[in-house]
């Protein structure tokens, strides 16, 4: 069975979407969420009865040992966001690697990946000093480009983008640096210079992987927790059980409605079928 996850949007000081009655813009839409007894709220394709991802979950129609396994987002971004890092290079229950696709992206567009040649001692200087840019690695980025960040890898997004985000169910993050800025409060935004510091991945730099251009990807690079395939043309499209398919343009055709994208979706274990007539990217739990 096939269900529609209805977006939430989360209002972020960098966003880039202006939403009536909000100051602050969204800069991130979660289109599919599971934490604790908190999740994406669906509607069936079948009979448009309402349920939640944690309802299929506790039934034993989505796979995951706690929650479901994957968060999938999009990011909308008007300004940079701070330097951050995941935990996860020992293992783990906290482990967070994500994969970056961007949907689209202004002319000079960048993100920043990886460290160049330095030890913890010096970065730890330069995060001090608030010049931690200097070591940074500055990446150009275009509509189509799909990197990874492993966990340990030490990243910032610049302005002007749309990414889609796929990540494993854990929202932990470890601000290091955030440019001198402060929060909505007036105040700056709290830092984890101890347990970022601690995370980061020193013996490859913390580098992200290039796993795909032009909106395709490359599964021979993306080594993650979940397998994403990208999907294109006209065509009847299998949903494997509990997977998830993103639409980013075009629309689909189920039981005979036509919906159109920005659009996602979810299986439970019996899978689903639609007609494709767009492109977007199918998400399964479990890796390759």
């Amino acid at each position: 069975m096939l269900y529609i996850s209805k977006p939430q949007y989360v209002p972020r000081i960098w966003g880039s979407l202006k939403v009536a009655g909000q100051e602050t813009p969204v800069g991130e839409i979660w289109w599919l969420y599971h934490q604790g007894g908190s999740s994406s709220r669906l509607t069936n394709t079948s009979d448009g009865s309402l349920t939640t991802v944690d309802n299929l979950f506790s039934a034993g129609k989505l796979p995951g040992e706690n929650a479901y396994p994957v968060l999938l987002k999009t990011l909308h971004t008007a300004e940079k966001l701070s330097v951050q890092v995941h935990p996860g290079i020992d293992g783990g229950s906290l482990r967070k690697e994500e994969t970056w696709i961007v949907l689209e992206a202004f002319e000079g567009a960048w993100m920043m990946g990886g460290l160049n040649d330095v030890n913890m001692d010096l970065f730890l200087y330069l995060l001090k000093q608030k010049r931690a840019e200097k070591v940074l690695r500055r990446i150009d980025l275009k509509k189509g480009d799909i990197y990874h960040i492993p966990p340990g890898t030490v990243h910032a997004l610049g302005p002007g983008l749309e990414i889609l985000e796929v990540q494993n169910n854990c929202d932990i993050t470890y601000r290091l640096y955030d440019w001198c800025r402060t929060g909505t409060d007036g105040k700056p935004r709290e830092l984890h210079i101890a347990k970022g510091i601690e995370a980061v991945d020193w013996s490859s730099g913390g580098r992200p992987v290039s796993a795909g251009t032009e909106g395709r990807v490359d599964r021979h690079q993306l080594n993650a927790d979940y397998r994403i395939s990208d999907i294109g043309g006209t065509s009847e499209t299998d949903v494997p059980g509990g997977a998830i398919l993103f639409v980013s343009s075009g629309s689909v055709s189920i039981q005979n409605n036509e919906v159109d994208s920005p659009l996602c979706l979810i299986s439970d274990t019996d899978g689903g079928k639609l007609v494709l007539n767009g492109a977007g990217y199918l998400i399964e739990p479990g890796g390759n």
